[in-house]
């Protein structure tokens, strides 16, 4: 066998094999933890081998890179070596018109450097990465079997040369590693939009896994509802006020506070009420319906506000400022909604707007808009660029904000301020002294 037919062997096999582990690496790392249960729940003795190198990658890794820049470096001596022949002697036998023409020479080296790079590009880096891709499960599992036995052989160069490096990095206040670097958000956001431009991945699937990566950094003042727009109750409410409350709102769990929404003291399960009521005709005693309330910071991750209340069985939280004062008021619901955005169920009732009780009397949000209070009422209110709601137009026929039980009267028909939280009107008893106020027929 002549020199330049071995060079070829030499080559093609170098090629061959740092293509193969390329391949194999690609292979390997797919091995997430997951699947490796998936292995382990279908009883394949294999997942030991990947439960090995997914816990301590470290020589493994050490190993396959090693292996690869080997044959990479080999790949292109032997190419090199080569195209030098087949293009321009004069590069590897440099008497041979080494000298004789400068231009020529550089062409040639440039032809020859052009040439090793797309052999390999193609050959060791394109193709093999395909080819991982679509068969990493048996490429995976053939591979694993012969690393950790190979290993054996790298883990000392592998060792000193991480050695050297952190050494050569001390300045830096770095260390470097042969393991998989993980990806950083940002990398899984680049990630997850090619899969939605390839059709892998649907838009919907996307924003679900965009909120579950910004999940982990939002706190409960970012998600909780505002004390402002909370609903609660005075423990020494009316049972009238209670169960317009209750009707309102649609609301299962209530909070309660005594003299003042910054003085929480528990939480009213509507079913409580409706039990006692179907029991004994009244509500006796409020204080003996109140459970204990969950309080939890303003700064309190909601990731783990979301373990807590899983592990205690909560449904709501209290959320509390740094000196005591409440906040606002977070779910479980309005946790899972920055996860898959805003839950729509036929078992959860829409907060209504406005309610009757049998003496033609009508509760009303302050929030409800001028335009549906007029369509849905036979009293016709001014509508006004200076306010949009029934707490807006009291306030500027008014002139101030209105203080519990104060009245403010329009065309015949009184409207009572039943609660205001802080300076906000929230809801109103809205009547006349004939009974002529009434919906539209």
């Amino acid at each position: 066998m002549n020199l330049f037919l071995f060079e070829i062997i030499l080559f093609i096999l170098s090629v061959f094999f740092t293509g193969l582990i390329t391949a194999a690496e690609i292979a390997l790392s797919s091995f997430g933890q997951n699947k490796i249960d998936e292995l382990k729940d279908r009883g394949e003795s294999i997942w030991q081998k990947f439960q090995i190198v997914y816990q301590n990658p470290e020589p493994y890794y050490g190993t396959i890179h090693l292996l690869s820049l080997t044959f990479l470096i080999s790949s292109v001596i032997f190419g090199f070596l080569l195209c030098a022949k087949l293009i321009n002697p004069g590069i590897v036998q440099p008497k041979v018109g080494f000298y004789d023409d400068p231009v020529r020479l550089i062409i040639s080296f440039a032809l020859t450097i052009i040439s090793i790079a797309s052999a390999l590009t193609i050959f060791s880096y394109l193709i093999p990465k395909a080819i991982g891709f679509k068969y990493s499960d048996l490429l995976g599992r053939l591979f694993v079997v012969m690393l950790i036995p190979a290993s054996r052989l790298f883990v000392l160069p592998a060792k000193l040369l991480n050695s050297l490096s952190d050494f050569l990095l001390l300045p830096f206040k770095e260390k470097t590693n042969f393991a998989q670097a993980k990806p950083s958000e940002d990398e899984i956001l680049d990630i997850i939009a090619d899969g939605v431009k390839s059709g892998a991945i649907d838009e919907q699937e996307e924003k679900i896994i965009q909120n579950i990566i910004e999940f982990n950094d939002l706190k409960a003042g970012e998600v909780m509802v505002p004390r402002t727009e909370m609903i609660s109750i005075d423990v020494n409410e009316s049972d009238e006020n209670l169960l317009r409350n209750i009707i309102l709102t649609g609301h299962t769990l209530i909070p309660v506070y005594e003299d003042s929404i910054d003085n929480i003291i528990g939480i009213l399960h509507s079913k409580d009420v409706l039990k006692m009521l179907l029991e004994s005709g009244t509500i006796t005693s409020l204080r003996n319906l109140i459970r204990p309330a969950y309080f939890i910071p303003e700064t309190k991750l909601i990731s783990e506000i979301l373990t807590e209340m899983q592990q205690r069985g909560e449904r709501l939280a209290i959320v509390s400022d740094e000196y005591g004062g409440t906040e606002g008021v977070i779910t479980i619901e309005d946790i899972l909604e920055e996860i898959v955005g805003k839950i729509k169920s036929d078992a959860i009732t829409e907060q209504k707007e406005y309610y009757k009780f049998p003496d033609n009397k009508y509760f009303v949000l302050g929030s409800m808009q001028i335009a549906d209070f007029n369509e849905v009422f036979n009293l016709t209110l001014p509508e006004s660029d200076e306010y949009n709601t029934i707490a807006g137009f009291i306030a500027e026929r008014s002139g101030k904000i209105l203080s519990p039980n104060e009245t403010v009267e329009f065309e015949g028909v009184k409207f009572e301020l039943i609660k205001k939280i802080r300076q906000k009107m929230v809801q109103f008893k809205i009547y006349s002294d004939n009974n002529d106020f009434r919906e539209k027929s």
